[in-house]
């Protein structure tokens, strides 16, 4: 991946980024005779192949508010390892990271920065709000900024225009497929454990409990097959500041007996197992991972016709795209995959097949020649 031995820094906002998604990039890194710390909030406990490893973890206290005074004192942290380490490359990511971690430009001009975009704040059909804060920082941040990667054609294209030394395409973070497989798990066992029966039609949301997950659709969705007498069940896997909020829509609309919510889960391709369809209604996604596991079980997915979603999902092939909001077109897409089987095996296989290019070992091979 790298011509010459480096000395690299990720940089993230908080420690739990590189735990979920770019430990196997780092183990590559180091594999090839590569030199590899993190900095970040450390806000869970660190990933024990990278501490194996010899991995450096800097907590440097980083704030989600961009203008918080807090995130000063993060980049004087920053300075201060840069200083003291002089590393060759800092490959940023998130938001805030992604900010203050650039900036290191401004003290050490001949520091590569590398950014990696998880899905930029202003996208088609975003709040104008977005575009007039977040785009002017990229346009800036793009003086301090030597490669670009992003994960999605949107992302992609809008990237180019920022004029950066170097832009890539990858295929997000990668999914293992080895920890994503349904000949892992039990199906009927898991549904025991989950007080779903056999027969039952079952729908899996794997997605925080917040605004952006947009909830409230498979809600109404699923209350409009209510009153039409077609019973399916949803599993919700994930937490999140709404958690209450939707319990009690679902609770108002009575709707308890037809959608669970698990709370945070670490079971997710066990829960997997146990459903027929996946599906996520988000309002902005970057590439969405959850897709990509539900993709590696062979499981078809509705999801909401937005940059990322679409990027992994073909209509009517491995699933089915949706309008934001629309309910009714999401109940009518749940039930033609509730009443035929064969359709959801064709689009389960479909579906894997498309995602074997997102294995996380072709993504990380696919980074060769980033760092040179």
């Amino acid at each position: 991946m790298v011509n010459k031995l480096k000395k690299i820094l990720f940089i993230t906002t908080l420690s739990r980024t590189i735990n979920a998604f770019l430990v196997p990039h780092i183990e590559k890194l180091i594999n090839e005779g590569n030199r590899v710390d993190c900095a970040c909030y450390i806000d869970e406990d660190i990933d024990k192949n990278l501490t194996a490893l010899g991995v450096r973890f800097f907590h440097v206290p980083f704030t989600r508010n961009p203008l918080h005074p807090g995130n000063l004192k993060a980049f004087l942290g920053l300075i201060k390892i840069q200083k003291d380490h002089q590393y060759d490359i800092v490959h940023v990511h998130t938001p805030i990271a992604a900010l203050y971690g650039r900036l290191l430009k401004t003290r050490f001009e001949e520091l590569k920065t590398v950014y990696t975009v998880h899905g930029f704040h202003f996208y088609s059909g975003a709040p104008i709000l977005n575009w007039g804060i977040y785009y002017p920082i990229e346009k800036i941040m793009a003086h301090f900024t030597d490669t670009i990667i992003t994960m999605n054609y949107e992302d992609y294209e809008r990237a180019q225009k920022l004029k950066v030394k170097k832009t890539h395409k990858i295929n997000g973070v990668g999914v293992d497929f080895s920890s994503y497989n349904l000949n892992l798990f039990s199906k009927e066992e898991t549904r025991r454990k989950l007080n779903l029966r056999e027969d039952d039609f079952v729908i899996i949301m794997i997605a925080e409990v917040n605004k952006n997950k947009n909830h409230l659709q498979m809600i109404d969705a699923i209350q409009i097959l209510k009153d039409k007498g077609i019973d399916v069940k949803v599993i919700c896997a994930g937490d999140g500041p709404l958690l209450n909020e939707i319990q009690r829509v679902i609770t108002m609309k009575r709707l308890d007996e037809n959608i669970k919510l698990l709370g945070p889960r670490g079971d997710i391709n066990e829960l997997i197992t146990a459903s027929d369809i996946g599906i996520l209604m988000s309002y902005r996604e970057g590439l969405p991972r959850n897709i990509m596991e539900l993709m590696a079980c062979k499981k078809p997915v509705i999801g909401t016709n937005i940059r990322g979603i679409r990027d992994l999902v073909e209509d009517g092939v491995s699933g089915y795209l949706v309008n934001i909001n629309d309910s009714k077109e999401t109940a009518e897409k749940i039930e033609k995959l509730l009443k035929d089987k064969s359709l959801r095996e064709t689009m389960g296989s479909n579906a894997f097949e498309i995602i074997k290019e997102y294995e996380v070992n072709k993504v990380v091979d696919s980074l060769a020649g980033v760092y040179i």
